[in-house]
């Protein structure tokens, strides 16, 4: 089972409380489903079974996570990945598969840390 850290006071934040339910579905299914390394596919036929939210994402849900479209229907949630790790690390085993991945796909320019010159 996939565990996943949660901010308990996202409930307190006007943007939040402004969401629509399926949108609030939406958010914790974009959560949840995203890969360790940060990569969500984003299957529209999954997320309307799983959410009821039919459409586009919409923009505070992608400001919020951070979104990064790589392929189609493919993005990094950037903003996600910085809360679940902090700064990622080359030394710490957990960071090393992420920053692969990462570098794999050309989104370490993303993490100034990982950058040679940081």
């Amino acid at each position: 089972m996939r565990k996943r850290f949660t901010d308990a006071d996202k409930w307190n934040k006007m943007w939040f409380r402004q969401l629509k339910t399926t949108e609030k579905a939406l958010w914790f299914y974009c959560s949840e489903v995203v890969g360790f390394d940060g990569i969500l596919e984003a299957d529209p036929e999954a997320i309307e079974f799983y959410t009821g939210h039919e459409g586009e994402i919409p923009e505070v849900i992608k400001e919020k996570l951070g979104f990064i479209e790589v392929d189609n229907n493919q993005y990094l949630l950037k903003n996600w990945l910085r809360f679940q790790y902090k700064e990622l690390k080359e030394n710490v085993s957990t960071h090393k598969r992420i920053i692969s991945r990462l570098r794999e796909k050309g989104l370490d320019q993303h993490f100034p840390e990982l950058q040679e010159n940081f």
